[in-house]
């Protein structure tokens, strides 16, 4: 994966139910290549310099108790950062929420925040 700058949208997850089909889906349509298959959640290169997509299913367990934020039919936004802690900081200091505190997921260090206006979009720390 390439190191994006800070606070690009560098992933779109797509939460589907039928995941393999789903993974067939993307990379016929579009000819994206899995950059990273961990366990329940291929992350889709879209070319040099490009975002990623990755494709989580609904339920997976890998979620956890983040799951709540996982709807077939609403894609996830990751904002990318280098330091998600001060992010977050920043969010609350300009009247956004942290709905779901820092977890590690695999490479990358994520949360879940709400903008004032009850938006949810993740944040994405690389820890490769």
């Amino acid at each position: 994966m390439t190191k994006s700058h800070p606070f690009n949208l560098v992933d779109i997850t797509v939460p589907k139910d039928g995941h393999e089909a789903a993974q067939r889906f993307y990379t016929q349509t579009f000819g994206w290549k899995v950059d990273v298959d961990l366990p329940g959640y291929p992350i889709f290169g879209t070319g040099d310099g490009g975002s990623q997509v990755g494709l989580m299913w609904e339920g997976n367990p890998q979620s956890g108790d983040m799951a709540k934020f996982w709807k077939t039919g609403t894609p996830v936004p990751f904002i990318g950062t280098d330091d998600i802690d001060a992010t977050l900081a920043e969010v609350e200091k300009n009247g956004g929420e942290v709905a779901h505190p820092v977890k590690l997921a695999g490479a990358v260090k994520v949360a879940t925040i709400e903008d004032p206006w009850g938006n949810v979009l993740f944040l994405w720390q690389p820890q490769y």
